[in-house]
């Protein structure tokens, strides 16, 4: 193997398919450097560049969930609890359940909210959303349902 061909093997270069030039191989007394002298070639062989890169997403943020729920039955509303405790926000969609159903819902999830020092706002008729205390509420919605609508048809 000649000079040439070990010189690219070190560096990891490949061949030029463009060179056409064959080279007289010489025999080459095997003198290996030892391991402290390659590890300081190596890191002088390595761009200076190299130390000026700065990665912009070094640090993976946690994002925050929002959690759309429909509960149908009662036992339903202990998945919305655990989302909850996990400190995702909750918008619980209450409208196929029965008023008997979604009253003891909201009880429940009222308590776990409590338990878990967020809030808990009405959103629409029938929707509430339910926050954990890491999750701050800015703003309001209005309603366009009238009081006495709502207490007929709501909770």
């Amino acid at each position: 193997m000649s000079i040439k061909n070990k010189m690219k093997d070190f560096f990891g270069l490949d061949e030029d398919p463009n060179n056409t030039y064959e080279e007289e191989e010489y025999a080459v007394a095997n003198t290996a450097p030892s391991t402290t002298e390659t590890s300081i070639v190596k890191q002088d062989d390595r761009p200076k560049s190299a130390n000026n890169l700065v990665a912009l997403n070094t640090k993976k943020k946690d994002r925050s969930k929002v959690v759309l729920a429909e509960p149908r039955v009662f036992a339903e509303a202990q998945d919305i609890s655990d989302h909850l405790k996990e400190n995702r926000a909750v918008i619980v969609n209450l409208q196929r359940m029965s008023k008997e159903q979604s009253r003891q819902v909201v009880n429940f999830l009222s308590g776990v909210v409590y338990a878990l020092e967020g809030s808990m706002t009405s959103i629409g008729h029938n929707t509430i959303l339910c926050t954990p205390n890491n999750v701050e509420l800015t703003g309001s919605i209005s309603n366009l349902i009238s009081e006495d609508e709502l207490h007929s048809k709501g909770w």
